[in-house]
């Protein structure tokens, strides 16, 4: 078993290798004339440390500014702490001599690796905080719940590695290890086989969605693959298919279900498309698709304003596909605000106008070099708006929900903390002279409060 198993993740290896390869040529023909290292930014990396070092020399090369992602990367490494591995797909544990497979009852529990109260504790903290994003129903009591997840133990590890982020700090230390293994474990077995039920899905956005890291130890997944992988094996099953989602109207809830999952994997990859600066294996009709939940009358604000971070996260991508355009980047920024301005009046909007800020600032910080000595001034004094905004939106709208919000908006934030502290280092002699150098270095550091204080 362990033989054909390792066989099979070698195969699988060299496959990635060579879809390299082909992505490699591919975009040298559709882009003759840009610098080669910008499409090789682009591609499946084999390590997560090797793309990391690579795409910071391509971006350099190609006068761009470093991906956001690698930013903070770069940012905590100089700072004294660990950096997460980020482990691709292809590291994931083949030690194991029988992996658990979907719908087995070999779980985390019934191995012992965790007591059943302490898997109801976590799974009724997952539900609690992070039911929405997965479609659990919020009712379904939590002894319910867990006899369906056991079922699949790649969702039960997953939603438990979550949780265990807001338990003791020592229960963290103990059992995130151990579900961390068991849920890639799981993932390798389920990433063999095809067609693979809704829990896999679930399961698999989970993990991109929120990172692993627990107690400063690195263990996250590469999101960016994980959601690819995601996506790619929705290929293969009939649950996301358009026919039986019947445009969203009158569609019976777990279909609706069914899309709001599948718009939250093509969101989450789309986030590590901008954030790592790779391709997308999705394309514009994919992306047309996550419309088809706002033609349910039973569509939320919260699935309505999934949608438009789609698109947002779309308009960028496509920005950044091609050497950036700042006035057309821009012109389709303010094309998908006014489209979605609507949803702008509703409750918890802050969110959509964070992305729209933080999409303006990567706009800028894109063509900064390219730009003369008085359209940098102009950029520089925008980018330092554009990133004071975010952080005082952060600080000023916290409620009980912010401990629990997904990785991209604490990369948006960070992000544009980062930056500023950037300009600040780089460009304080002239910004002295129309700036409150002090008063933006203590909003910095009210930030740096402010992330302790939540946790």
């Amino acid at each position: 078993m362990l033989l054909i198993f390792v066989r099979l993740e070698r195969l699988e290896w060299t496959i990635n290798a060579l879809t390299q390869r082909v992505n490699v040529l591919e975009a040298d023909r559709s882009h003759p004339d840009s610098h080669p290292s910008e499409a090789a930014a682009y591609q499946t990396p084999l390590n997560e440390d090797h793309l990391v070092s690579h795409s910071q020399d391509q971006a350099q090369s190609a006068e761009q500014s470093a991906a956001p992602l690698f930013v903070l990367r770069d940012v905590t490494t100089e700072s004294g702490f660990p950096a997460d591995a980020g482990t691709d797909l292809q590291d994931i544990d083949s030690t194991a001599t029988d992996p658990p497979s979907q719908g087995s009852s070999d779980d985390i529990i019934s191995r012992r690796l965790i007591s059943p109260q302490e898997a109801y504790s976590l799974l009724d903290l997952f539900q609690t905080h992070y039911a929405r994003w997965v479609s659990f129903d919020k009712a379904t009591p939590t002894a319910v719940l867990l006899e369906s997840v056991r079922k699949f133990p790649l969702l039960l590890a997953a939603c438990c590695l979550i949780a265990v982020r807001h338990t003791s700090h020592e229960s963290a230390l103990r059992l995130a290890p151990v579900l961390f293994k068991e849920a890639k474990s799981s993932l390798a077995a389920a990433l063999l086989s095809t067609p693979q039920p809704i829990e896999f899905f679930q399961g698999g956005l989970i993990l991109s969605m929120w990172s692993t890291t627990i107690a400063k130890v690195p263990l996250s997944f590469d999101s960016w693959l994980l959601s690819g992988f995601g996506l790619q094996h929705s290929v293969a099953t009939a649950l996301f298919n358009s026919s039986t989602i019947n445009n969203g109207s009158g569609c019976c809830k777990p279909a609706l279900d069914r899309l709001c999952v599948w718009n939250h994997i093509c969101l989450v990859h789309l986030h590590y498309c901008v954030g790592t600066r790779r391709r997308a294996v999705i394309d514009r009709k994919d992306i047309d698709r996550c419309r088809l939940i706002l033609g349910s009358e039973n569509a939320t604000n919260f699935e309505t304003r999934m949608v438009a971070e789609i698109f947002l996260y779309w308009a960028l991508y496509e920005s950044f596909n091609a050497p950036v355009d700042l006035p057309r980047a821009q012109a389709a920024l303010q094309s998908w605000k006014s489209e979605w301005q609507y949803v702008f009046d509703r409750p918890r909007s802050q969110f959509l106008q964070m992305g729209f800020y933080f999409a303006q600032l990567l706009t800028y910080d894109q063509s900064i070099k390219t730009r003369s000595t008085a359209a940098r001034e102009s950029l520089i004094n925008e980018m330092i708006r554009l990133s004071t905004a975010i952080i005082n939106l952060a600080m000023n709208t916290t409620d009980e929900r912010t401990r629990h919000l997904t990785d991209h908006i604490y990369h948006m934030i960070s992000f544009a903390a980062v930056t500023l502290s950037r300009l600040l280092h780089t460009y304080e002699p002239q910004l002295a002279m129309s700036h409150d150098i002090p008063g933006l270095e203590g909003l910095i550091s009210s930030l740096v409060a402010w992330l302790h204080d939540i946790g």
